[in-house]
Order: structure tokens, then C-alpha cells, then sequence
């Protein structure tokens, strides 16, 4: 009994559970369920160049057989709706038809152009079988980790997809990927509307012998095709490709590059210094590609076998042209600006990068370290100053720095012309922040950026230090120039010497910090002249309306003595610049003089934020009021104080009707003195006001006499300490807004009217403004401004060398038709040459292509060329070397498998390369009746 109730239990079997197969079938037809392939809709015939040109979609699921991953990926072009509605006559007629099938027999993308990317993946644009087949719309299972080369598994993975194909009803296209990845090897079917359609593929290193040329290639199509009717002639479509890679010396690259000894030899090479490299040292156009098609042949019209060949590239109807770019050219100016960029990873200061060059010259000239010594040392000097003098001169024999003198004074004298008997490279003036370009709208968005005058001090030293950084000695030869230029920074405020190539004026907050600076030293310069060259003339200031009484008119006279006023000898006007048109005093009717007043103060933008910072960190308390208002109304003071002494008997309204008049509110009534009456706004009357207490404190004091509201010998000390104490990463920080702002000029003024530059510009400039405006870029903005500027360096480069290539003659004017070819050239995979062989561009190509193989074979213009291979090809086949590539697709329409079954479509591709053999055909019969 339990024998049989065990014997049972052995052979109960669930038969409905399923498998790892029928799971892997039941999930894949979901997706094509999803994906809505059973009810694909026939599209209209492309045009010539769409497959590579028009946008692909592209779909992927994941899905399990077992524990192996699949990727099942969609491929669709995308294309634009077609106006009209295909009438039901129409779709009747083509019931028979599968937009697969419509596809491979196309005869207008037989060959799309592509571009080839890594071969570890399906990244080409377009796939890999589109090329070979034409198709706009299909699926691909490829493995998700690891490649599926054993047969047994591929049998298997092929059943599957063809039971769901057939359960779905899917129309479209179907790929299964097999062995390694980077073979791009697809097996396939595509089922519908009666007729089957398998892909299948070879794929050899090496060409068989009888597929060679087209002649065995047709024999190899005819008996897969295996019809048992008769073929009619094979349609073919050829296509050869060239290859040109060393360029004569009538096409190479031209471009020199900056003469790095420019520092060498009796003219010193100055005109390098002040602008920046530009170009590829090396050709950018690695290749040129010339492809040679014939798109629509019969077979019983061509012949091309081991002994003859129709196939000349002279005779093609049609030449297209594909222009390789190297990689990562090196180029001029990224190469300075990227090394320029390393300066900011140098942290060592002057003296570790120097030595004894920065003791040499503090022992020779002034000690950096105590530079306000100099305002109170004594002028008799002391014994062991004299040693150290002694020592320094001893000292003065030691080697040279980083740079040589021989080096060295040329740069000085380029950027500080005024030093020279002659000078040679003077400041244009007025100094502006615009450059000489083409390109006048992107010139105006590059003037936004925060930096310094153009061909100015502070660009000229932006743009020498990268020549030093990049060619006479690197981070040292840099801090040797810094050290330099700080030295004449105080030699020249010692000496009161105007530094040039600094815009005039108060510091320009729009501009770099650098060049504010500058500015600041050079209004410490001029305070500070002014006051020498008054204190050594002996002026005092005369004041033009001292002597002058107060005449009162004959109505004040008869209004009685108490209008008369004379000053007391204690109380005489002092410090009057002129008179403020008719206004009198309000208390006395004495004439409103305008004062002599102390010049502003003048700030740079790092100043005006240290006095923001102090006044937001007094506090909102009432101290902390009181003593923002005391700092905020120095200025305020000054002008006071000297408008009481040029105006005795004043009171705060004269003050204000001369200082702000909209606080001044007049009134239709006119007083004693014959004008008109008023009253002070209420702003002016709040109790506490800072004005009314500031007047009150103010004495009559002229501006002379007063403290000086601006320390020039203070302010310059603390820009030579600036400027002295910044390290090399710090003067890198200072100097990369003019040269970012250079190397944005320099583009523009290299730039070849390339519509793709456009976009690349204004990425650039933005890049560039927001580095300039930022107090601490980082270094992720600068590498991606250099990135940018390479690009756009490399593209200007690339459309040089293919001017250089294609012009028929460089001193003429380029044609139109040349100048649209050469820009389509730029941004296109795949170019046709206007009017083929016989055309005018196609003439230079021959003549390229005749110049390399001259060269090659080492003869001479006037000898004959012959092929090396005993072969009777045409003599014109001698301009070219042999096709790198050469690719057949085969076509016919024949009844398979049986006599009466419906004529089907079958093509074939073949791909012959050195090391290379693709055979990729699509061979359809019909399911019904056969």
C-alpha cells in the first residue's frame, strides 16, 4: 500500500509549469507587444543621405533566458509625418510588401555614410546594419556582459526568436549578436506577409581568393540565391574608397609655429612677445578619404575580375569626400593657456623660488620687508648699512636668475616702452577694451568681460609671462619676471614716474584687481608729484577772492547797518575756488563762494569691500551707529570744514543748497537778499540727523590745512606690499583675466566665418565672464574654458589646412561653390565633390592624390607612372593608390524555393578590406507556396 501510494507521488508531474525557454519566448513577445511591432506602418522611400543624416531613436529592454542577461535594443529612424493620406486602393496594392523588404531594395543609401566609433559596442552612427542593409527600422538581442559563441547555444537563442517572432506576427527586422562584440556579427529573419527573409552573415580575416572581384563575388550570390528559374541581370552598386594620408609639399600644413628662440639673435624677435600663438604645430587633417561610387550598374554591363577592371576612380559618376581630424591636435594657444593654468599649483613663494636673486636685490636697492623705513630713516647712513652695500655690490657678479639679462631687457623695454631713448612698442592710446577683429558683435560681448585694456601694461605682462612660462624656464622664469616688474613698480613710485599702459584715472572697478591697482599707484604717483613740484616752487595757494569786500546794493544800505558786515581778522575768508552763481548767504548776503575741497579718495574694489565689511560688522547698536556715521562722513567733514572757511557767517542751509540741492525745498517768497526762500526736506530735520552733528563739529578749516583724506605714501606702500607679497599662484590669479580676455581675441581674430564656431564663442565668453567676475574661480572653470578653447582652436585650425588644400590658388579669392564645399566639409561625415572627377575641386583631388603616389614611387614629374602589379589597367588608374576599401551590394528579385512560388528580394553585401572579408546577405523565400 505505500509502495503504490509513493509510486504515485513519483509520477504526479505539473506539465503546466514553465520553463526557462518558454518564460524567455513569453517575455520577448511582450516587448514586441509593447513596442507595437505587428502593426508596423510602411513609411515613404528615403532620400539619399537620410539613414546617416536623420535622428535615431533608440529602445531597450532587459530580459533573462536563465541566469544570462539580454539586451533587446530598437532601432527607428525618425522621421517627419508625410503630408496626404495613403488612399485604401493604395494600401491594397502594397499588401505584399514589408517595409524590410522595401528597404534593402532601395537603391538610394546603399552606401550611409558613418562614422566609426568603439568597437565594443553597437555605438556606430549609424548601426553597423543599417549600412549593410539599408533597414530604417529593427531589433537586436545582443548579450549584456559576455559574447554567446557556442553553436549549441546559438541554435537555441535563434528558435526562440523565430517562435516569438511567428506568435507576435512581428514585421520588423530581428538580430541576434554572437561571438565577440567588436565582430559586429548579427544573424537574423524577418517574417511577413508570406514571405521569410533570413539574414546571414561571413566575416574572415582574410578575402578567399574567388571573392576577390566582383566576377566570383556574382558566381557566390547566384548560387545562394539558387533559383530555379532564371535570374535576370544582377543590379550592383560599387564603391571604392582612397585613402590619402601623406600630403606634398604643395598640400601639407604651412602653419608656423611662434618662434620660440624669439629672444634670440640682434632683432630679439619683439613683435612676438605681445601676442599670443595660435594654430596646430602638426597638420589637424590626419586623412582624406575619397570615395568613388557607381550606384546603379548591371551585371552584363561591368566587368571587374583578376585580369580587368571597369572600374576606374577617374571614370566614377560620383566622388564624395570624408576628411579624418586628428585627435587632440596640439595646439599653440590652449598649449600656453593650459600651461599657464599650472601656475596655480605652484604654492612656494618668491624667495624659495628665487634665492638669493630677491637677497641680492634687497641688499643692492631697498629692503622689501621694511619698506616704510624709508620715510623715517636717517639720510646720513650707518656703518653696517655700508657693509651691506658693499656686500651687495660684491654680490652683484653672482650668476644671473631664471632669465637671462640678454632676455630679460627686452621684455622690460616691451613692457615699459617709456624706459627706452627711442621707444620702439609704445601704449596706443586711448587705451579701450576692444580689439582689431572681424566678428564685431562677438568682439562686443568679449569687452564684457572684467579685465584690463587691450595691448595695455597689465595685458602685455598677461601675455609675456606665458611666453616665459611656456618656453624660457617655467615657474621659475615667472617669479624672476614678477620680481622684476615689482621692482620697477617701486622703482618707479620712488622716482615719480607715471607707469604706463594703465588707463588714467580713479580705479576702474569694471576691470581686473590687478590693473586697479595700477591705477591706484599711478594717482599715488601724481598726488605725490604735485605736491613735490608745489612744495619746490613755493606756491601757496592764493585764494582769487580774499580781497574782495561783500558789496551790499544801495536797498541793503538803506535797510539799516545791521546788513553791513565785515569779517574779523580772526574770521577771513580762506580757500575759495569761485563763485556758486547768485546765491547769497542766508545770513549775512554775502556772495556763496564754492570751496576748495580735497580730492575724492580714490578705491579698489578689494578697499571697497574691506570698508563693507567693517561697516556691517559695527552692529545695528547705537555705538555701532554712531561710529559708521563717523566713518562714512569723513569726506563729508572735509567738504564742511572748507566751505566755512570760504564762506564765514554760513550756516547749514547755504552748506546744503551748494552740496544737495534736493534738499533744499524753495519757495515762492523772496527774502531780504532778493532770492528765494526755503527750507530744508525732512530728511534733513529727523531728529539725530548725522549732517547736523557733522556740521557742528566742522571748523573753518581749508582744505590745505586739513589731514589728508587720501595718504598717497601710505596707499602706494600698500600696493608695492600687494604686489611684493603674492605668491606665484597668486600672480597667476591676477594676470588670467587679460589673458583669458587675449586668448578670446586672439580667436576672433583668427576665426574663418565657420557657422559651428557661433554657439562654441558664446559658451566661451560666458565661460570667460563668469571666471572674471568670480573672486575664486575654480579650477573646474578653467579646465573647462580650456577645453572650449582648444575645440574652437582645433576647428579654426582644421578649416586652415583644408583651405590650404582644396584652393587652386591662395592669392585669389575662394568661389562660393569652394567656400559651401569646404564648410559642409567641417561639420559633415560625407561631402559630394560638385560636378565628380570632372569637376573643378575634383581636378585638386586628382592632383593631391597624383602628387602623393609620384612621391611614393620616387619619380619625377616627367617620368611616366606605371602600377607596381603587371596588371592592364588604365593609366589613369596610376593617380591613385589601390582602394583601401572596396564594397559591392548585389540585388535581385527571384522565385524561391519552388517555380511557382512569388518573386522575393535578395541582396548581398560584400566588404573587402586588407584584413577584413563581410559578406552580409538577406536571402527571403516564400512560406506559402512552396
Amino acid at each position: 500500500m505505500n509502495e503504490e501510494v509513493d509510486d504515485q507521488d513519483f509520477y504526479q508531474h505539473d506539465f503546466t509549469t514553465m520553463g526557462n525557454w518558454e518564460v524567455f519566448i513569453a517575455h520577448f513577445e511582450k516587448i514586441i507587444q509593447k513596442w507595437k511591432l505587428s502593426k508596423v506602418k510602411r513609411g515613404p522611400q528615403l532620400k539619399r543621405g537620410e539613414l546617416s543624416e536623420g535622428k535615431w531613436e533608440r529602445t531597450s529592454e532587459k530580459i533573462l533566458f536563465a541566469d544570462f542577461e539580454f539586451i533587446v535594443t530598437r532601432y527607428k529612424l525618425s522621421l517627419k509625418p508625410v503630408e496626404g493620406i495613403i488612399s485604401p486602393v493604395e494600401d491594397e496594392t502594397d499588401e505584399g510588401r514589408t517595409q524590410a523588404l522595401d528597404d534593402i531594395m532601395a537603391l538610394d543609401n546603399d552606401f550611409p555614410p558613418h562614422v566609426e566609433c568603439d568597437l565594443g559596442g553597437s555605438s556606430c552612427h549609424p548601426h553597423p546594419l543599417v549600412r549593410w542593409y539599408g533597414l530604417r527600422d529593427f531589433v537586436v538581442v545582443s548579450p549584456g556582459h559576455c559574447s554567446i559563441s557556442d553553436e549549441s547555444r546559438v541554435k537555441i537563442l535563434l528558435s526562440s526568436v523565430y517562435i516569438a517572432i511567428n506568435n507576435s506576427n512581428c514585421e520588423a527586422p530581428v538580430f541576434v549578436q554572437i561571438h565577440e562584440l567588436q565582430q559586429h556579427y548579427y544573424m537574423g529573419v524577418c517574417e511577413g506577409k508570406g514571405i521569410r527573409s533570413e539574414f546571414e552573415m561571413v566575416h574572415l580575416k582574410r578575402t578567399p581568393p574567388h571573392c576577390r572581384y566582383l566576377t566570383g563575388l556574382l558566381n557566390l550570390f547566384k548560387s545562394k540565391v539558387a533559383s530555379p528559374v532564371p535570374l535576370e541581370p544582377i543590379c550592383i552598386a560599387v564603391r571604392f574608397t582612397y585613402v590619402l594620408v601623406d600630403y606634398t609639399s604643395n598640400n601639407t600644413w604651412t602653419q608656423e609655429p611662434p618662434d620660440f628662440d624669439f629672444l634670440q639673435g640682434e632683432s630679439l624677435g619683439v613683435p612676438e612677445l605681445g601676442k599670443l600663438p595660435f594654430g596646430a604645430t602638426l597638420d589637424p587633417v590626419s586623412e582624406l578619404h575619397l570615395f568613388a561610387t557607381w550606384p546603379q550598374l548591371m551585371e552584363n554591363v561591368v566587368v571587374d575580375s583578376e585580369s580587368y577592371s571597369d572600374f576606374e576612380p577617374s571614370q566614377a559618376p560620383l566622388w564624395s569626400v570624408q576628411v579624418k581630424m586628428a585627435e587632440q591636435p596640439a595646439c599653440l594657444l590652449s598649449e600656453y593657456f593650459i600651461e599657464f593654468i599650472h601656475l596655480f599649483s605652484s604654492n612656494r613663494s618668491m624667495q624659495d623660488l628665487l634665492g638669493d636673486l630677491v637677497d641680492r636685490g634687497t641688499l643692492v636697492g631697498t629692503n622689501l620687508s621694511t619698506p616704510l623705513d624709508l620715510l623715517t630713516e636717517s639720510r646720513v647712513p650707518t656703518i653696517s648699512k655700508v657693509i651691506k652695500k658693499a656686500k651687495g655690490q660684491y654680490q652683484e657678479s653672482a650668476p644671473e636668475g631664471p632669465i637671462a639679462d640678454n632676455h630679460l631687457m627686452p621684455i622690460l623695454y616691451f613692457l615699459f616702452p617709456d624706459a627706452e631713448d627711442i621707444p620702439k612698442n609704445s601704449y596706443a592710446g586711448p587705451l579701450s577694451n576692444h580689439s582689431n577683429c572681424d566678428n564685431q558683435q562677438m568682439e562686443d560681448l568679449a569687452a564684457g568681460l572684467k579685465s584690463a585694456p587691450v595691448d595695455g601694461l597689465v595685458w602685455r605682462l598677461a601675455v609675456v609671462m606665458s611666453h616665459v612660462v611656456y618656453t624660457l624656464g617655467g615657474v621659475k622664469a615667472a617669479a624672476h619676471l614678477w620680481y622684476e616688474f615689482t621692482q620697477e613698480m617701486r622703482y618707479r613710485w620712488e622716482k615719480g614716474i607715471v607707469i604706463p599702459g594703465v588707463a588714467p584715472g580713479f580705479p576702474d572697478l569694471r576691470t581686473c584687481l590687478i590693473h586697479q591697482k595700477l591705477q591706484m599707484l599711478n594717482c599715488c604717483v601724481e598726488r605725490k608729484m604735485a605736491r613735490e613740484e608745489a612744495a619746490k616752487t613755493g606756491l601757496v595757494e592764493v585764494d582769487l577772492y580774499e580781497s574782495e569786500e561783500p558789496k551790499l546794493d544801495m536797498t541793503n544800505e538803506r535797510r539799516g547797518s545791521k546788513h553791513r558786515h565785515k569779517h574779523s581778522l580772526w574770521n577771513q575768508p580762506v580757500g575759495r575756488l569761485r563763485k556758486y552763481g547768485n546765491f547769497r548767504l542766508l545770513g549775512t548776503g554775502d556772495h556763496v563762494y564754492i570751496p576748495v575741497t580735497q580730492e575724492p579718495v580714490p578705491k579698489t574694489e578689494d578697499q571697497v569691500e574691506e570698508d563693507a565689511e567693517v561697516l556691517l560688522q559695527l552692529g545695528t547698536d547705537a555705538q555701532g551707529a554712531e561710529m559708521r556715521a563717523r566713518l562714512m562722513s569723513a569726506s563729508l567733514l572735509s567738504d564742511m570744514e572748507s566751505f566755512k572757511a570760504a564762506n564765514p557767517g554760513a550756516i547749514l542751509e547755504d552748506f546744503i543748497r551748494w552740496y544737495s540741492p534736493r534738499d533744499w525745498i524753495e519757495e515762492e517768497e523772496l527774502d531780504d537778499y532778493g532770492q528765494k526762500k526755503g527750507s530744508l526736506s525732512p530728511r534733513m530735520l529727523i531728529k539725530g540727523n548725522m549732517w547736523l552733528d557733522v556740521w557742528e563739529a566742522a571748523k573753518p578749516v581749508p582744505a590745505r590745512r586739513q589731514k589728508r583724506l587720501f595718504d598717497d605714501t601710505r596707499e602706494a606702500e600698500k600696493v608695492l606690499h600687494f604686489l611684493e607679497s603674492k605668491k606665484l599662484s597668486a600672480v597667476a590669479e591676477l594676470l588670467m583675466p587679460a589673458l583669458i580676455h587675449a586668448s578670446i581675441c586672439r580667436l576672433l581674430q583668427e576665426q574663418k566665418d565657420l557657422p559651428m564656431l557661433s554657439d562654441s564663442f558664446r559658451r566661451i565668453i560666458k565661460i570667460a565672464e563668469r571666471i572674471t567676475r568670480n573672486p575664486r574661480p575654480t579650477l573646474k572653470q578653467f579646465d573647462e574654458l580650456a577645453h572650449e578653447i582648444a575645440e574652437a582652436e582645433a576647428t579654426i585650425a582644421q578649416a586652415k589646412s583644408l583651405e590650404l588644400k582644396f584652393s587652386l590658388a591662395p592669392e585669389t579669392e575662394q568661389n562660393l561653390e569652394l567656400r559651401t564645399f569646404l564648410s559642409k566639409l567641417m561639420h559633415l561625415s560625407e561631402v559630394d565633390v560638385p560636378g565628380g572627377p570632372r569637376g573643378v575641386i575634383g581636378s585638386k583631388i586628382r592632383i593631391m592624390f597624383s602628387d602623393a603616389q609620384k612621391a611614393v614611387q620616387m619619380l619625377s614629374d616627367l617620368e611616366p607612372l606605371y602600377l607596381a602589379e603587371d596588371t592592364p589597367r588604365s593609366t589613369s588608374s596610376s593617380n591613385f593608390p589601390q582602394p583601401s576599401i572596396r564594397e559591392f551590394v548585389m540585388r535581385a528579385r527571384a522565385a524561391r524555393p519552388a517555380p511557382s512560388s512569388c518573386v522575393t528580394p535578395q541582396r548581398l553585401t560584400a566588404v573587402l578590406k586588407k584584413k577584413e572579408f563581410r559578406l552580409a546577405g538577406c536571402f527571403s523565400h516564400d512560406t506559402t507556396f512552396q
